[in-house]
């Protein structure tokens, strides 16, 4: 059964970077650090066959698997000398029956060349950075996330940390999402190791941080209502449904896969990492809000979108005077819509000292105070305004304090030095400048920086600065 969401297009204003830069690690270590595991492998190979452990532990192995195995005995009849050697090289858990008895016999060489074999395998990626929780260390458990064990299992697991991180990404911030990205990666090996205490089998894969990713997904939308694709065997469709809904549903794929599924699939890990994901996630969300809105039901397109619709036709139909008009008009209809307000500045740039242009310009900056624009953008757009035209009228008094406001409280300074010298130009007095210049002089401080934030107390007057 696969589940995921049908989402609306990323917004590339503010690309989800941390989510990219996971994308790239796993990509780097499986083609740089795991592409070497054939080479390791063949070291270990081509010394086990010189050594004399084949010929030594043949008739051991047979022991082993009546005592320990005995269901084995059907493989072994079935694969001969192929299942036998293969075991024989890959088995941990042979490895560590076989050791105390070679101890208590006092077969010294054997047991040289069983651990140096043993030390040659363990050059591998899986049992390196791998976790093993007969055996767990500190890089097993965060060096695990980051292996996978073939280009299947590590493009499966990066499709999906992009389908679910670019809008967790997004709501959360980079930070965050990496933090609890980590945090679901290491509960998801907690309870795997709960689970298989002592196997002395290593696991690799990104699934059980991926999972969490999946559990911030849900939590993160809540009871708002998603679109999913779905497949159940040969079936497959959509449905419409709250994002809480299909939490209960992953959780119950990853129980019946343990049970009725592949036995070489850690499940427990992957429910560990959804609920992980999910629980911190809505403790984050209980301190603090999201940082951009939530996608909404795109079954029945928004005024907006049939706005933005209308616009499109008129441009591939070569009437883009039309178009502008349809998108200043979107942007009176709309004043919140950052896309009709783009569109509104692309189709009116043409004349860039015309009143459209301007009002456009107007529109945007008049969103300062919202955290749906990016201040990076708004950055841009406010310097690319000024380049562009010789009047620059939609930069008001009022206009150039809200810019300068949002600059100081995102900690953009050499952009609040430009506005508060805009302003001081305009001869403009207002109560919030000389805390916007306070905090300027501050940083100018911090960094040791004295003549210019002498420079900046003196872009305001005098007597609001106490020294």
């Amino acid at each position: 059964m696969l589940i995921i969401p049908i989402q609306n297009k990323p917004d590339w204003r503010r690309p989800p970077l941390m989510c990219f830069a996971l994308i790239a690690l796993n990509l780097l270590v499986f083609v740089l650090y795991q592409g070497r595991d054939e080479t390791r492998w063949h070291a270990a190979e081509e010394y086990y066959f010189s050594s004399d452990l084949p010929v030594l532990e043949e008739q051991r192995f047979l022991i082993y698997i009546n005592e320990e195995h005995p269901e084995w005995r059907m493989h072994m009849d079935a694969q001969g000398e192929e299942f036998v050697y293969r075991e024989l090289l890959g088995n941990r858990e042979f490895h560590q029956w076989l050791l105390p008895q070679l101890r208590a016999e006092g077969e010294t060489e054997w047991l040289a060349q069983r651990e140096h074999f043993d030390q040659l395998r363990n050059r591998l990626s899986a049992f390196a950075l791998g976790l093993t929780p007969a055996e767990p260390t500190l890089a097993g458990l965060f060096g695990h996330m980051f292996l996978h064990g073939s280009w299947d299992h590590l493009i499966g697991n990066m499709v999906f940390l992009l389908l679910f991180g670019l809008s967790v990404e997004l709501a959360l911030g980079g930070a965050w999402f990496a933090g609890l990205y980590l945090l679901g990666g290491l509960a998801a090996a907690g309870l795997h190791m709960m689970v298989e205490a002592g196997s002395p089998m290593p696991m690799v894969g990104a699934s059980g941080a991926v999972s969490a990713v999946m559990g911030m997904f849900v939590a993160v939308y809540g009871v708002q209502r998603l679109r999913f694709f779905y497949t159940i065997g040969f079936m497959f469709g959509e449905f419409s449904a709250p994002a809480l809904l299909v939490l209960p549903l992953w959780l119950a794929k990853e129980l019946f896969g343990y049970f009725w599924g592949d036995a070489g699939i850690a499940y427990w890990a992957h429910l560990g990492g959804l609920l992980a994901g999910f629980v911190a996630t809505m403790v984050l969300l209980s301190r603090r809000p999201a940082l951009a809105q939530m996608p909404v039901e795109y079954g029945v397109p928004t005024a907006e979108q049939r706005v933005l619709a209308r616009i499109d036709r008129l441009q591939e139909q070569g009437k883009y005077l039309e178009a502008g008009e349809a998108a200043h008009a979107g942007v009176r209809q709309h004043p919140g819509s950052i896309d009709l307000i783009e569109r509104a500045i692309e189709l009116s740039s043409v004349a860039p000292d015309s009143e459209p242009y301007h009002r456009a310009h107007l529109a945007l900056f008049a969103l300062a105070d919202e955290q749906a624009i990016g201040v990076g953008q708004l950055a841009d757009s406010y310097r690319r305004y000024l380049q562009s035209t010789s009047r620059p009228r939609a930069l008001s008094a009022r206009v150039c304090l809200l810019l300068a406001r949002r600059a100081a409280r995102e900690k953009q300074w050499g952009w609040l030095e430009e506005l508060l010298r805009r302003l001081q130009g305009q001869g403009v007095e207002h109560p919030l400048l000389p805390r916007l210049a306070r905090a300027l002089v501050d940083h100018y401080r911090r960094l040791g920086e004295e003549v210019r934030a002498r420079e900046i107390q003196q872009l305001v007057r005098p007597a609001s600065f106490s020294e």
